[in-house]
């Protein structure tokens, strides 16, 4: 007999175990609905400030207007790329060979 009054009593509190205390057994706790939305929000916003991004990037322009663009880049950063000195060949061609 005592031994089916111990696993009633093991029974009472197997079903009075609900997540929340499970969760706190082994050391973890449940999110809140608020912080999960909040990062999903976020993760929507950054993706649409990167698209945008692209978008504006990788937006058709008129030929000339593009290559004009290129060449600017491309010359800038070769200036900067490129020794100061006169006697690089580099600096005797000149940038405007680029384009």
């Amino acid at each position: 007999m005592n031994i089916k009054r111990q696993g009633m009593k093991a029974l009472k509190y197997l079903k009075d175990i609900d997540r929340d205390d499970m969760l706190d057994a082994i050391g973890l706790q449940e999110k809140s609905p608020w912080s999960t939305a909040l990062g999903t929000i976020g993760i929507f916003a950054l993706g649409a400030l990167v698209g945008a991004a692209f978008g504006l990037a990788f937006a058709p322009k008129p030929g000339e207007e593009l290559r004009s663009q290129i060449g600017d880049t491309v010359r800038r950063k070769a200036n900067e790329l490129a020794p100061m000195d006169e006697t690089s060949s580099y600096a005797n061609r000149g940038a405007s060979s680029l384009t």
